[in-house]
């Protein structure tokens, strides 16, 4: 499962897009989007063409292709077209000559685009309608194709798209916070284990989670800073980044749902291992739809990776976890004040990770589409980084009502734990 999200997530996050075709899908392919890119100025564009591996029997042969630049108006004009209709409504064409040959020459050609004062979204467009190369190359091997990079950025530099400005300035504060938790609460975690000889389990996965989300957040930092240089960051930084992402989260549902079900409160053993797993794989299931679906679905068309069927597929998922969060911690047989405080603030902590994705979602449709990707991903990483500092506060705070009812309460009663 992880070894898919990977490779898709490793091909997904650059303003300098390189998509690669064979003949045969050049041939079923007539209007190809490559790249989209927001700004409120003025915006810059290379595209990088050439052919790879050409029989030698094309040698030195041009072709000539266009692509099409579409600002986001006009684009929803050209959709109500077909496909091949489209470039009337296009803002700017441009032509490139590309050879074939046995150095495989990379052909490039620069511009700008210039659209009125505001905010624009722009999206670059392969047009194939003549299919200039297909139609001459007819050969079905896997070898020959096609590869085309296009590169955009602001006047001045700026590699980040509109939509993801402000990302790297969220990322930086998260990492510096989420390094500092975990090393507090390490210190906490050890202090406790030397003083009573024994592990709080619970507090063991809290730390767990938040030491994995300080490392995805460190590598998603150092992968944006350098994103923020060339449009294109560490690919592996962000993908690693993005599995370890999905790992905390999966984590982190567990611990909701098996404290839900009364861990380390009515039980501490895993003696009933056939629910156990079959319970984290139907939730590391729904975690790689949750992560994956975005990823294989969207298109450079889309405005956010959410849009659509998607986006409320996923928030089903949740809200379906949500659910049966909620019904769980109302079937606890232990009863008592403390008990009713505990499963009360765990409620409110698990209903907050669970639906604030729906939330964000439905937030994001009342606003320009620009903003939607921002205020889904930024409100996720806050309500999580909430999320985990609360549910550590739960575990950890002076007169906890889990230190007065877990299994283990006895020996940690009195101990004086601050968060």
């Amino acid at each position: 499962m992880f070894i898919i999200v990977l490779v898709v997530l490793a091909l997904t996050e650059a303003k300098s897009i390189t998509q690669t075709f064979t003949m045969k899908q050049l041939q079923k392919q007539q209007y190809i989007p490559i790249n989209r890119f927001g700004s409120r100025g003025i915006v810059n564009y290379k595209i990088s063409t050439r052919i790879i591996k050409p029989p030698k029997d094309y040698e030195n042969k041009q072709f000539d292709i266009s692509f099409e630049f579409f600002q986001q108006d006009r684009w929803q004009q050209a959709l109500k077209k077909d496909e091949c209709r489209r470039q009337d409504d296009a803002n700017k064409i441009v032509h490139q000559t590309i050879e074939a040959n046995q150095d495989q020459k990379v052909s490039t050609q620069e511009g700008q685009l210039i659209f009125g004062q505001y905010h624009n979204v722009w999206l670059a467009v392969f047009n194939n309608c003549q299919h200039a190369i297909d139609k001459v190359i007819k050969i079905n091997n896997k070898n020959t194709k096609l590869e085309i990079t296009v590169w955009f950025y602001e006047e001045g530099g700026q590699e980040f798209s509109l939509e993801e400005q402000g990302l790297l300035t969220v990322v930086s504060i998260l990492t510096v916070f989420t390094i500092i938790g975990f090393i507090y609460n390490y210190r906490i975690f050890r202090q406790e284990q030397q003083k009573y000889g024994e592990w709080d389990y619970a507090y063991l996965f809290i730390l767990v989670v938040i030491g994995l989300e300080a490392l995805q957040n460190l590598l998603n930092f150092m992968h944006l800073t350098v994103y923020y240089v060339n449009g294109k960051g560490i690919g592996t930084f962000s993908a690693i980044s993005e599995i370890l992402q999905v790992v905390d989260n999966f984590l982190l549902m567990i611990l909701l749902i098996l404290l839900a079900w009364g861990w380390s409160i009515e039980f501490m053993d895993m003696e009933d291992w056939d629910i156990y797993v079959p319970l984290a794989f139907l939730i590391a299931f729904a975690q790689a739809l949750i992560i994956g679906l975005g990823r294989l679905v969207s298109s450079q068309t889309d405005n956010h990776l959410y849009e659509g069927w998607v986006g409320y597929t996923i928030s089903l998922i949740y809200i379906s976890l949500a659910l049966y969060f909620y019904y769980s911690t109302n079937q606890r047989k232990k009863k008592g004040d403390a008990v009713d405080n505990f499963y009360f603030q765990l409620k409110i902590y698990g209903m907050l990770f669970f639906l604030a994705f729906p939330f964000f979602l439905f937030v994001s449709k009342l606003v320009d589409p620009y903003k939607a990707y921002k205020i889904i991903s930024i409100g996720n990483m806050f309500v999580r980084m909430l999320n985990i500092v609360l549910m550590a506060r739960l575990f950890t705070g002076k007169s906890s009502d889990y230190q007065k009812i877990c299994i283990k309460g006895k020996s940690f009663l009195d101990r004086g734990k601050f968060l």
